[in-house]
């Protein structure tokens, strides 16, 4: 009884691995690489890429598919005015924008499946799992129409009116902001308990969490630290706070900014967590085997919800690419080298000749 009520909410699919709600990050081949999308109640943490750009592309499309699925948006920045990453999300479509690629390798039996392990992510309706797709397509050359966001449910937490009181922060702006999510769960009616009348999900999207905008008003030499700390702390506390409502957070850190021991706290403090690393200003900008992506793309934390422990994502090496319209992720496909394959050849042939200038390697 209780499945048939939260089917009705929309935008969102039971997984049929283990029974829990999911909803759509907006990227169908994340999605698949998720299997089925992300899980409701959870916190979903992106490394940022050293500019930026693309794990602000994954928060656009995550936003707006939450539009178009008609759930309310929380949008918190220091750094940009939320209202802008509003304006810039990309407009729905009825297909694939871009459905052009290499072509897939359709496995037929384990056998085949074995040998072609390094394919292509799905990007069908269903994916390997057998859970259904709800999300939508989207063309990042078109931004959203004016009135779809007129229409929505939509809260803009920029930072500006904090109150200074006695909180655990050293930045009183992560406990601002804690407590204006709280707020909107309660007012919106999302936690577990409630029962409103119309059931939707409350997409929260943080951008650039951790930034130098982040840093207390009050410079000192544990400003950094202070920082770091109030980093693991906030995200501890949104994890307890989302797992009781409706709601899923996606939050973007500025990895660079911190060491490996802070970043594996905040990993532990979220749910799903994965790195972006772009080819941009890097030795393997030029690298010809990569000319067609941009970047790495990292699956370092599957959510454990309904299981004992974290599925482990996995040994293979996905990629991503930005394309004018879309955004993909893909399984890492190397071409074989052919020129140290020739090479090889040819000095096998020399090699072997009884007659050949490298005769001194063959005493007949």
């Amino acid at each position: 009884m209780e499945r048939k009520k939260s089917n009705a909410i929309p935008g969102t699919v039971f997984s049929t691995q283990n029974g829990h709600l999911l909803i759509s990050s907006g990227v169908i081949s994340l999605d698949t690489l998720l299997g089925g999308g992300l899980p409701v109640g959870t916190v979903v943490l992106v490394e940022e890429d050293f500019r930026g750009l693309h794990s602000k592309v994954l928060l656009k499309y995550f936003l707006a598919e939450g539009l178009a699925s008609k759930h309310s948006i929380l949008i918190a920045s220091q750094d940009v005015n939320p209202s802008s990453i509003l304006r810039e999300l990309p407009a729905v479509i009825e297909s694939d924008p871009e459905p052009g690629g290499p072509p897939r390798v359709q496995a037929v039996t384990d056998k085949m499946k074995i040998a072609f392990r390094y394919q292509n992510l799905s990007t069908s309706s269903v994916d390997s799992s057998g859970t259904k797709h709800i999300g939508h397509h989207f063309d990042l050359s078109r931004n959203i129409s004016f009135n779809d966001i007129q229409n929505s449910d939509i809260y803009y937490w920029t930072g500006q009116r904090i109150e200074n009181g006695f909180n655990s922060f050293t930045n009183p702006a992560y406990n601002d902001l804690l407590k204006s999510i709280k707020n909107k769960i309660k007012e919106g009616k999302f936690f577990l308990k409630d029962n409103p009348e119309k059931k939707t999900i409350l997409r929260i999207g943080i951008h650039s969490l951790g930034s130098p905008m982040w840093l207390p008003t009050k410079k000192s030499v544990h400003s950094v630290n202070g920082n770091s700390q109030d980093l693991h702390m906030f995200l501890f506390c949104l994890r307890a706070l989302v797992r009781s409502a409706h709601a899923v957070a996606f939050v973007t850190i500025p990895s660079y900014l911190y060491d490996e021991e802070s970043l594996e706290r905040c990993v532990h403090s979220s749910d799903i967590a994965m790195k972006l690393q772009s080819f941009s200003g890097t030795e393997l900008e030029n690298n010809q085997s990569l000319q067609d992506y941009h970047g790495f793309f990292y699956l370092m934390k599957l959510a454990a919800i309904n299981s004992l422990a974290s599925k482990h994502p996995g040994s293979i090496e996905y990629v991503f690419k930005l394309r004018r319209k879309k955004f993909t992720i893909e399984v890492l496909h190397l071409p074989p080298d052919l020129s140290d394959a020739n090479e090889g050849k040819n000095n096998n042939i020399s090699s072997l000749g009884c007659g050949g200038s490298n005769k001194h390697l063959l005493e007949f």
